[in-house]
């Protein structure tokens, strides 16, 4: 599992920038930078992300396998 590949993948089907997901999730486009280059999205943010990228949380997640 590669949340970070997962990320870029639903990234770049939505057509979403980084700065509205940032916005969306209230946090900064800086998180959402270290999400893409570490891969370490928290647990807790994984529904929130998925949502904001109209996914389920498995739809997620099967990006990255």
């Amino acid at each position: 599992m590669d949340l970070s590949k997962s990320l870029r993948l639903a990234i770049a089907e939505k057509g979403v920038k980084h700065k509205d997901l940032a916005k969306q999730l209230g946090t900064t486009s800086q998180q959402i930078s270290n999400w893409l280059k570490s891969g370490a999205i928290k647990q807790s943010s994984l529904l929130p992300v998925s949502q904001a990228l109209d996914l389920s949380v498995s739809e997620f997640v099967a990006l990255g396998e």
